[in-house]
Formats: C-alpha cells, structure tokens, sequence
C-alpha cells in the first residue's frame, strides 16, 4: 500500500505541472480551480486544450514507460538507481495519463451539460454522454482485444511493443473515462433532485447507487477490462465471452468500482471527508494547514485499516491485486453453460441407448466411428469397448475440456465480495493521499500562484521534484522491492566499503 500510494503520489505531482500548463494556456485563475485542470464551463477551446494535453501526457508517458524500463532500473547504467526508486517512478507513468483524463472527462462532461440551464436536461444530457462514452469504450475494447494478444503483458521490442503498451495504457485511461462520467451522472441527478441545495437528497442519491453498484457487481463482476494474457486467451481465442457485451459489462463493472470509491472520496459528498468535517469543520478549506493535518491524519489511517483489511482478505481467500484480472464472470458463466449442455447431450445418448440396448443409431446417424477399423464396429460392440466419439465431436470435447481446464473456477459470492472490497480499498488510498498532493501544494505554494505565471509554474515544477525526490528516497530506504533488495545486495557484494554510506547504511541498520 505504501508502494502504491507513493506511484500515485508522483503521478498526481506530474499532472499538477500538466495541469498547471493547461490553466495558464486557457487563462484560468489557478486557486479558483483549486490547482485542477477540470472545469470549461462554455469554454470550447478550453476543452480541446484539455483534450490535446491529455494525449500529449498519454504519448509521453508511454514512450518514457516503455523505452526507458530497461536502463532506468538498471544500477550499472543509472546510479542514481541506487539512492531513489525509480520503480515507483515507472509505475508511475502508467497513472499519469489516468489521472489526467479523470480531469479533461470532468472539463468534458461539464461543458456538454452547460450548454442547457434546467437540471434535468442536463442529467439526461450527462446520461447521453455516458452512455455514448461507453459504448464506443467497449467496442474499442472489444476490436482491441479480438485482434491484438497479450495487451496486459506489454513487454516486447520495436514498435510492436510500444504499441503494445500504448494500448494497454490507453484502455486503462478509457476505463477511468467511462467510470468517471457515470460518477457525474449520478452527481448531476442528485443536483436535478435538490433544488434546495441541502446535500441531503444528493447524499440519498449516491447512498442508492452505492447499493446498486454493490449488487450490479455482485451479479455481474468481477468482469476486468483488460483481461490477464491467459484470461484473454480464453476469451478471445477459445470462444467463451468474446462478444461486445462482455466489453461492455466489463466497463459497467468499473464504473460501479469507482462508483464506490468516491462515495467515499468525493470532496463535497464523500463519507471519509465528512467523517473530517466533524473532527475539523473547516476541511474544505485549500489553504488552512489544520485541515491538511486532519486529512493526513485521515489518509494514515484508511491506509493501515485497509493494509490490514486487504492481508486477511488475501490470507482467507487468497485474493490480491491481480484477482480482479484472472476472473471473469462471464466465462464462469459460460463454462457452466457449457457443462450443463454437454451433461445434456450425454444425458440423452445414454436414453437412448438404454432404450435402444444398442449404440449402433449413432453410427448410423454419423455421430461418430468404431474404436477400430472399418468392419470392426460389431465386434467392439459386442466385446463391450466404450464408445469413442471422432471427428469433429471429438475436437469439440478436446476443446472443451482444454476451456475448463483454463478456466480459473467458480466464482463465488464471498469471492466476489472481497475482490470489490480489495479493490475499493485501493483506489481509496490511492484517492486520498493523491488528494493530500494538491492540498500540500495549495498550503505550502499556493499564494505564489497570486503573484504571477511565472511563480505559479516555478513553484509547480520545484515542488513535483522535491516529492518526486523525497517519495522516491522514501520508499527505496523503507519500501523497497524484491528486485531493489537483490540490486542492493549485488552492490554490496561488489564494493562492501559502500555499505557505510547512504542506501546501504540504511539496509544495513534496517537487516540488523
């Protein structure tokens, strides 16, 4: 968890100078859009600024991810790899662009529905969006996914493999768009069902859907968008659920996800931010450093209660991370379909045969051939040889079995449940200390934005470099990975007088 929030916390600083680009280039006040490159109103051309920025970070960070991976991570080729985790900073590039397009879909969303003044037009305008945003999503996915193999393992050479990656890193954007405009659907029927402007009918509006999406995912989830290489296999190349619809349920599925996380997230109708308001009333403040506390306070704690949540759920069901990816609900379906048809027609040949006393009507019928060669049959009828399907029958069963032997198993509702908690809780800690990123940016720069461009887009770019620094020494002294683990102790295998100084003094005091 501390691994994850730190990849997100470097992302989110990126995206603060990106953003930071945006709003000079469209002429906003910075510490009126809180720092966020997400609101157009009626701006068009704010929008296509939005829209060119965003895959202007997709690009970059794709080519960056994927040309860099080799050297960057290397101690021998890149030095520096033995004071910061450059890890993190890799894992990093693919939440860039996520984050990014969460922000140019509000811009998106929020342009399309100002174009009309009464609430309700404007949810079914958001609903429109939505569901046009969903739909070419899942068919994009569905083309993807037919035609190219392996998209969520992106390794490879040449320009097959970068565009292995961009596609990869691509869709995950696209499902984080999708989800992020059913989130402002539900967001603008609780304002068409509030006049009032009380909160209340909007907090009853999300608490339905957050009922709703737990049980849509309980019946149709877990469904993952860009299955893992094997899952896709068996999807896109046996057959079983390789249609539109399972594209697009899996879309929904996410959506119900973050549905869920920022009900818990949201800045005005998030459970957690008015579980701070009772502590401190004044959390919506951007610049009061008391309210940054409490929401530090806060992230610290929904990190170690959802670590701890997280490791019995993955020690009494074996579910992590990648579980969400290895199961899929249709295919479950479709392999008990499966069984249930084939214990079908087995069932009603061996009617038939009892009936009959005889197999013989299926050698007639062409169903099959004897076990032996030609003249044979009778004889092996009457010594007693089981019946042996052939030809196409028997492709069809080897086929079949080899599906069910793919298949990772039945999913059951508890499964299910503690994938989507595994999952909420992740996104959850993610969202909360990406959050404390602006907020510390806002209390420590944020009056330099008021002083000009120039300070505004220095104080941008010196303070994404200080936390990149800070949160990449961090977790390389405290977190680090296997693999850092292993670079380091090759390292001190090779210069042991290394080991007094820097990284490996810190190992060295740590292992003892």
């Amino acid at each position: 968890y501390v691994r994850m929030a730190a990849t997100v916390i470097v992302a989110v600083v990126v995206r603060l100078c990106l953003d930071c680009l945006g709003l000079v280039l469209t002429g906003q006040d910075p510490q009126q859009a809180s720092f966020w490159f997400a609101h157009c109103h009626k701006d068009g051309k704010c929008v296509l600024t939005g829209i060119l920025l965003f895959f202007f970070s997709l690009g970059a960070c794709c080519l960056f991810g994927w040309s860099c991976r080799d050297w960057i991570l290397d101690v021998q080729r890149n030095p520096w790899a033995r004071k910061f985790s450059f890890q993190v900073v890799l894992d990093a590039a693919t939440w860039i662009p996520i984050s990014v397009s969460v922000g140019k879909t509000n811009a998106l969303v929020e342009w399309f529905m100002d174009t009309a003044k009464d609430n309700l037009v404007q949810t079914l305008r958001s609903s429109c969006l939505a569901a046009l945003l969903t739909f070419s999503c899942a068919l994009m996915t569905h083309l993807v996914m037919t035609n190219c193999r392996g998209v969520a393992d992106p390794k490879g050479k040449g320009l097959g493999g970068f565009l292995r990656f961009f596609l990869l890193a691509t869709i995950t954007c696209l499902g984080w768009a999708v989800a992020w405009s059913n989130w402002e659907l539900v967001l603008s029927l609780g304002a068409a069902l509030d006049p009032a402007q009380d909160n209340l009918t909007a907090q009853a509006v999300i608490g339905g859907f957050f009922v709703l999406s737990t049980l849509f995912y309980l019946r149709f989830g877990p469904e993952p968008i860009i299955p893992d290489p094997q899952l896709q296999q068996l999807c896109y190349c046996h057959g079983y659920s390789n249609s539109v619809r399972r594209s697009f349920v899996s879309y929904m599925v996410y959506s119900c996800v973050v549905c869920l996380v920022m009900s818990c997230c949201d800045p005005t109708y998030g459970l957690l931010i008015m579980l701070a308001s009772w502590v401190y009333s004044a959390t919506s403040s951007m610049f009061d450093v008391e309210a940054f506390a409490v929401l530090c306070l806060v992230a610290v704690a929904v990190t170690l209660v959802s670590a701890l949540t997280s490791a019995c759920i993955t020690w009494a069901f074996e579910v992590d991370a990648l579980t969400s990816m290895r199961l899929s609900r249709s295919v479950n379906d479709a392999c008990d379909q499966m069984v249930k048809r084939r214990r079908t027609e087995f069932g009603e040949m061996l009617l038939q045969v009892q009936k009959t006393g005889s197999d013989a009507c299926f050698l007639e019928e062409g169903k099959g051939s004897p076990p032996h060669a030609a003249g044979g049959s009778a004889r092996a009828l009457e010594d007693g040889e089981a019946y042996t399907p052939m030809g196409e029958e028997a492709l069809l069963e080897v086929e079949s079995e080899r599906q069910l032997q793919l298949n990772p198993g039945a999913i059951s509702t508890t499964v299910c449940l503690s994938v989507l908690v595994y999952d909420v809780l992740g996104f959850v800690v993610c969202f909360q200390w990406g959050m404390l990123c602006v907020r510390g940016y806002s209390v420590l720069c944020g009056h330099l934005a008021s002083r000009g461009t120039f300070w505004y887009m220095a104080s941008c770019l010196v303070y994404s470099l200080a936390v990149i620094a800070l949160t990449s020494r961090f977790v390389l002294i405290f977190f680090a990975s296997e693999e850092e683990k292993r670079q380091a102790e090759e390292a001190l295998a090779v210069s042991p007088a290394r080991a007094r100084t820097g990284f490996f003094r810190w190992r060295t005091r740590l292992r003892g």
